[in-house]
């Protein structure tokens, strides 16, 4: 159970944040809560409209692992996941049409992003600047980000609100399940076994069958 709960299957690592955004915008681990700028949150997920979206009370600083799921309810042109400048740059992770885009990096075409269809999305910062992505555990890019464009400083991280040079335009309403970070930059293999944060209908579904095993295995003591 702890380990669904954190995240991380087969691991000892555990998450720094965890924002399961079931009925709040909690962070399970102690932190402070992600603040809304409009939106709904509802049993299971955040959902937002354009230019809508969260903030984290906390800087992630320059080097951090950031796990997300999440979809766009429709796809045009650019729509940004997360801006690390306080809303000051265009610099940023966006989806662009059906690609991923880290902007002014670059276009990842080779990768497919489906309207309405969850994708979990990990992006990761090294101490040496190096910048990797990741969508559903599997490497879709990395680039060296020397100018500090992915580097938070002090800035706290902000997801799905475009910054003030555009007039917020840059922004497409969607829906996300959960947020969760680490302080560190997580390596592929640990990116690629991160298991999904469970659903609370899920959870209670698994604390169910476990009951039952539990009722077995003391119905079987009890017969021998």
């Amino acid at each position: 159970m702890l380990a669904l709960a954190c995240g991380f299957a087969g691991s000892a690592a555990a998450a720094d944040h965890l924002y399961q955004l079931n009925g709040n915008l909690d962070d399970s681990d102690g932190g402070p809560a992600l603040v809304a700028s409009g939106g709904t949150v509802g049993a299971s997920a955040y959902s937002f409209a354009a230019n809508q979206g969260l903030t984290m009370g906390v800087s992630l600083g320059s080097v951090y692992t950031i796990d997300m799921n999440f979809h766009f309810d429709a796809l045009s042109g650019y729509q940004k996941v997360i801006d690390f400048s306080a809303l000051a740059s265009d610099a940023g992770m966006y989806v662009l049409g059906s690609n991923w885009n880290f902007f002014p990096v670059q276009n990842y075409s080779a990768t497919t992003v489906v309207a309405g269809q969850d994708a979990r999305l990990t992006i990761t910062r090294d101490a040496a600047s190096t910048v990797n992505l990741y969508v559903n555990g599997a490497a879709f890019g990395t680039f060296n980000d020397s100018t500090g464009l992915a580097d938070f400083g002090a800035n706290n991280a902000v997801f799905f609100i475009d910054d003030a040079h555009t007039g917020g335009r840059e922004a497409g309403a969607g829906s996300v399940d959960y947020i969760r970070t680490y302080d560190r930059a997580l390596t592929a293999d640990q990116v690629g076994t991160l298991a999904p944060v469970p659903e609370p209908a899920n959870i209670a579904m698994l604390i169910a069958g476990l009951g039952v095993l539990a009722m077995a295995a003391r119905r079987q003591r009890q017969q021998g």
